[in-house]
C-alpha cells in the first residue's frame, strides 16, 4: 500500500472540512452530475460522516465552474480519497489538522520536508 501523500490530498481535505449548508443525502437523491463527479465514492457514500457528505456535495456543485485542469485534478483526488481505507483517511485528517496549526510562513518549509521524506525509499 502506498503512503499518503499530504501535498496530494491537502486540497481535497480543505474542501472536505469546509462547512456547507446542504443537508446530507442518500446516493440516489444526488443529481446525475453529482453522482458522476462523486462516482468513486458511491460504494461508501452512506457510510461517510454527514459532514463529509455535505462537503463532497459542495465539491460537486463547485466542479462545473472549475477550469478543466482543476476538474481533472479534483476527480483524481476524489478517486485517491475513495481508495483510502478508513484508517488512512483518519490519518490524513490528523495530518491536515496538524498542518493547519503550522504558522502560514512555515508551511512551505513543512511541505518541502514532507516531499523529501516521501521521496526516500520506504524502510521495512
Amino acid at each position: 500500500m502506498r503512503p499518503i501523500r499530504m501535498h496530494t490530498l491537502l486540497p481535497l481535505l480543505i474542501l472536505a472540512l469546509l462547512p456547507l449548508s446542504a443537508s446530507a443525502e442518500k446516493w440516489n437523491t444526488l443529481s446525475p452530475t453529482a453522482q458522476q463527479i462523486l462516482s468513486p465514492l458511491e460504494q461508501t457514500w452512506e457510510t461517510l460522516p454527514r459532514s463529509e457528505q455535505k462537503s463532497f456535495i459542495g465539491v460537486a456543485e463547485a466542479y462545473p465552474s472549475l477550469p478543466p485542469e482543476k476538474q481533472q485534478r479534483l476527480i483524481s483526488q476524489i478517486q485517491k480519497w475513495a481508495d483510502l481505507s478508513h484508517t488512512q483517511r483518519e490519518r490524513a485528517r490528523e495530518k491536515f489538522t496538524a498542518f493547519s496549526k503550522v504558522p502560514e510562513e512555515k508551511r512551505e518549509a513543512v511541505k518541502q520536508m514532507v516531499r523529501e521524506q516521501e521521496s526516500q525509499p520506504a524502510k521495512d
